[in-house]
């Protein structure tokens, strides 16, 4: 029998190893997530999972047989381990009323740890430090419970506190623990304060082959509530030991005024009687006439403190009637019902969660991840193409995109410039004429009659400049003609050029200097008829020009001078100064000035266009990077998840098949039933029946 449990839990850990990692890979994932509120009831799946698959594990690495122990507050509970153990371990087990299950168990060194529902695990040196955390927690998870109670709402640790203990584990020397490869579960009385129900503390061992222990008092047997639990106790497991824990020094009052022994203390067969007779009743009977309640009264007190204390029998025999109990309940352990239990009930947990597994997966807070996901995917895509698009008009060639601005602008700069000289040259024979009537100096030819007729020019040539220019930018895009692609990729980014040339516009507002366009008049090109006296004294033309316009060319001359000694030559020579100045200021500098000015609009408008570009690229990395960060979260957990599920498909299928070979039936209800070895049932059947 031992070989066949052997070969069954070294098979049945082989397949279910792949998922205890890939549970708390999942569980981790799922704790990064933004929003905890989205996965929080997956994630207290997770860790249920992984709590409940840890108890499966132990049982079949150890081959462990756990039995359970229910029971009323100051029942007996913690006597019947010290009892069962033949050693005092109730001082770790007797914790202050905290709401979990605290697992008993043989181990060569003492360790004592704490598991929370969410997974995490505690451990401590002794147990009065586990004693002062439980203290601790205990004021903790009373807090939680009136908060949420306030609220309106029933209280669950696995949504509302998931800091709660879930189970603690003491392991200590126990010989006999560790002889019969049992597991005390010791549960917290019925009727607590903070009793959330034992379907949520027991779940891992639903419809488990362990059975249960289910203590009460004499004075608690006949109440109706009692049993209520007790009945919900068989729907969990498919044997179940009532023990009634009489009290043997238990006195009655006499007439006469003496006490004498109770009938409770001196024939507790009687009571167990009355109960099968006035109180045993629907599920309770049935499962008792189907010999899955075995009912013993037991003085536990009497029967400990024998054990304990090695003094035989005890001083009424109460070791006896104990002796009776653990010799049903070892039979039971060491039966072929056992061990059909506990194989096929160990393959009915391991498929169940396996199917939770699947039930997360497509589960509607990981189809809302998922949505979430490919929101975010197609977010990041769309920034991605813009960015690149950023990236590719930031490498554009604006200049060129300003060729055909450029070309008109010059065009049109150099046909205003030719009229403009036309005139000019006009203006200053003009000027001229009216200084031969005066008897202003040469230099008063240049400042006062010529350069402020080629200031003017500069003046109205750069106005015409400014006109052209606005009028030539004034289009959507600021003057700008990029080619389609660039085009295609401004829509990409919904970016508008209009800024750019708003902000580029005031360098349009640039003057041209008027100080280029003016003249030096050098004495040297003006001929001059030497007088009588000149030719007399023998002057060079020099000294003439000299003694005509003075030093500084500001010596007045009368009208008639000018004619006399200005005449033609000087006429013509004036004639080629308007020409030669006109010519080389026209369309020359206001060229210049038209090309200078658009420079500057254009490197303006693409510094702006640029500046923007980038601003704009800024933005949307940090776009990106808002969205990089959940997204990988979201994907470490798809993945995780994705990974678990294959593995618990796998799982599953592989538990199948060994349910197959077992030829083993899932029970319903707690029953026990088997099919003929030649009619092999699948366990996904045998689930949804359980179910």
């Amino acid at each position: 029998m031992k070989t066949e449990i052997s070969r069954f839990c070294e098979a049945s850990l082989n397949i279910l190893q792949v998922l205890p990692p890939a549970l708390k890979n999942a569980a981790e994932n799922m704790e990064k997530v933004g929003d905890p509120a989205l996965l929080h009831q997956p994630l207290a799946v997770l860790n249920d999972l992984r709590a409940r698959l840890r108890s499966l594990v132990e049982k079949l690495g150890n081959q462990q047989a756990y039995l359970l122990i229910f029971g009323p507050l100051k029942s007996g509970k913690s006597t019947l381990m010290n009892a069962i153990s033949g050693s005092y371990v109730s001082e770790v087990t007797s914790l202050p009323g905290y709401p979990c299950l605290v697992y008993v168990q043989h181990a060569p060194e003492a360790h004592f740890s704490v598991t929370r529902y969410n997974g995490r695990e505690s451990v401590f040196a002794n147990g009065s430090v586990l004693r002062d955390v439980i203290a601790d927690s205990h004021l903790a998870l009373a807090q939680q419970i009136r908060a949420t109670e306030e609220r309106g709402s029933e209280f669950d640790p696995r949504t509302h506190f998931s800091e709660a203990i879930r189970r603690i584990d003491v392991k200590v020397p126990v010989p006999s623990l560790e002889e019969s490869s049992t597991v005390l579960v010791d549960t917290p009385g019925l009727y607590s304060r903070m009793n959330f129900g034992y379907d949520v503390l027991t779940r891992e061992f639903r419809n488990s082959a362990a059975c249960a222990v289910f203590v009460v008092k004499t004075d608690n047997l006949f109440l109706e509530q009692v049993f209520n639990e007790f009945n919900q106790l068989l729907g969990l497991f498919s044997r179940i030991f009532l023990v009634i824990n009489v009290d043997s020094s238990k006195r009655d009052l006499q007439a006469d005024g003496s006490l004498q022994p109770s009938a409770e203390s001196q024939h507790p067969e009687q009571i167990i009687e009355a109960f099968k007779t006035l109180s045993m009743a629907g599920p309770l009977r049935q499962a008792y006439e189907k010999n899955r309640v075995r009912i013993h009264a037991v003085d536990l007190l009497s029967a400990a403190s024998a054990f304990l204390s090695h003094t035989g029998n005890g001083s009424n025999g109460q070791k006896n009637s104990f002796d009776a109990f653990q010799r049903d309940l070892t039979d039971y352990l060491n039966s072929s019902d056992y061990t059909l239990e506990f194989i096929r009930d160990s393959l009915r947990q391991g498929h169940t969660m396996c199917s939770e597994v699947r039930e997360i997966f497509e589960g509607g807070e990981l189809g809302q991840l998922r949505e979430t996901q490919s929101k975010l995917e197609n977010e990041m895509r769309e920034i991605n193409d813009r960015i690149a698009a950023v990236n590719r008009l930031l490498d554009s060639d604006w200049e060129s995109t300003f060729e055909k601005v450029r070309v008109e602008n010059a065009e049109r700069c150099e046909a205003g410039a030719r009229s403009k000289a036309t005139d000019l040259r006009r203006e200053m024979g003009e000027a001229l004429d009216r200084w031969y009537q005066t008897n202003e100096s040469l230099l008063a030819l240049q400042d006062r009659y010529w350069n402020p007729l080629l200031v003017d020019a500069a003046r109205s040539l750069g106005e015409d400049t400014r006109s052209r220019l606005t009028a030539l930018l004034d289009t959507p895009r600021g003057g700008a003609e990029p080619i389609a692609a660039v085009m295609a990729d401004l829509h990409e980014v919904s970016f508008s050029l209009a800024p750019s040339a708003q902000a580029a516009l005031p360098k349009l507002n640039e003057k041209d200097p008027a100080e280029a366009y003016q003249t030096t008049l050098r004495i040297e090109d003006v001929p001059v008829r030497k007088s009588f006296a000149d030719w007399l004294l023998f002057r060079g033309m020099a000294t003439v020009r000299r003694r005509l316009f003075g030093e500084d060319l500001a010596q007045e001359i009368a009208p008639e001078v000018k004619q006399k000694r200005l005449a033609d030559a000087a006429r013509a020579a004036f004639s080629r100064v308007i020409d030669s100045v006109v010519n080389e200021r026209l369309p020359l500098l206001p060229g210049r000035f038209a090309e200078k000015s658009l420079a500057g609009y254009i490197a303006q408008f693409r510094g702006d266009v640029l500046d923007r570009l980038r601003q704009g690229r800024e933005q949307m990395v940090r776009e990106r990077a808002d969205r990089q960060s959940p997204f990988e979260v979201n994907t470490s957990i798809l993945n995780s998840v994705e990974e678990l599920n294959q593995h618990a498909g796998k799982v599953a299928a592989e538990l199948e098949l060994l349910a197959e070979q077992e030829n083993a039936l899932p029970l319903s209800g707690g029953g026990a039933t088997q099919l003929p070895a030649d009619e092999p049932v699948e366990v996904e059947r045998l689930v949804q029946a359980a179910s």
